[in-house]
């Protein structure tokens, strides 16, 4: 038997979920920041695929945003 999820912590979950996507984002600004004030190719490189997996997995919490509205 399932039980419906309560309201507030259906509102937790998502109060939760939004703070994960706000670290998240500005994890992957300070990359793209390092990205930027490194004069080694690689690490320039490296910090660029880090933030680019980043925003993959932000994109997909706005996914995740949309569809519980």
């Amino acid at each position: 038997m399932s039980f419906p999820i309560s309201a507030r912590l259906q509102d937790s979950k998502t109060e939760s979920l939004k703070t994960q996507h706000e670290y998240l984002n500005l994890l992957r600004l300070r990359h793209l920041q390092w990205m930027t004030s490194t004069d080694d190719p690689d690490f320039e490189e490296i910090h660029q695929d880090i933030a680019g997996l980043i925003e993959q997995i932000t994109d997909r919490y706005r996914q995740l945003f949309s569809a519980r509205r």
